[in-house]
């Protein structure tokens, strides 16, 4: 099984970008959840 290596040659603003928008849904999410929205409504189901 190959081992997953992260190369040097990766573009370091991908991973910028990809981290970014994770903090950015994070940050999103704890703000919704402060002003009182529940997003497992939008879900349907019990």
């Amino acid at each position: 099984m190959k081992k997953f290596r992260v190369s040097s040659d990766q573009p370091w603003r991908l991973w910028f970008f990809v981290i970014g928008l994770n903090i950015i849904g994070f940050v999103g999410l704890f703000f919704l959840k402060a002003k009182g929205i529940d997003l497992y409504a939008f879900r349907g189901g019990s």
